[in-house]
């Protein structure tokens, strides 16, 4: 029978400079799995952590990065892997950054800071185009119900 885990999450690094919202998006280095595709900070939940914690991990390991403010986004990521037969439920949350200066991990070889339609449209993925979509539309519209989103870290 197929299994639904929860075992990797999702953040989205976002950097406000007045107005403009900017994604980070970093592509993944040759000869690891996903290479070439550009994508957001990702990675495993490790034992005796929450996701939120985990995304925080990562986020720190993959861009030396901490954040001002931080969210679970309005979304959740799913995908099917047929060599485990399983439903991956991807918990995603947003980073917001002051310091743009990324200090890439090894899984990583460029990055940049991109506008919501330059990182919708470098993304690979049709789930992380529609988490930035969402993203998106919580940071620069009215989104009142941001406020029971916020993480308190």
């Amino acid at each position: 029978m197929t299994k639904i885990t929860t075992r990797v999450i999702d953040c989205w690094v976002i950097n406000r400079n007045n107005s403009e919202l900017k994604f980070l998006i970093m592509k993944r280095k040759v000869g690891l799995q996903y290479e070439g595709i550009y994508h957001c900070v990702h990675g495993k939940i490790e034992k005796n952590e929450t996701a939120w914690q985990s995304a925080l991990r990562e986020l720190k390991e993959e861009t030396g990065l901490y954040p001002s403010e931080f969210f679970v986004a309005d979304f959740t990521s799913n995908f099917y892997e047929a060599d485990f037969d399983r439903i991956n439920l991807v918990p995603v949350f947003v980073a917001v950054v002051k310091d743009k200066n990324v200090k890439l991990s090894k899984e990583h070889d460029n990055y940049d800071w991109l506008t919501f339609e330059e990182a919708k449209n470098k993304v690979a993925w049709e789930n992380h185009k529609k988490a930035i979509e969402i993203i998106n539309k919580m940071f620069t519209t009215e989104f009142p119900q941001k406020k029971w989103l916020k993480i308190k870290i």
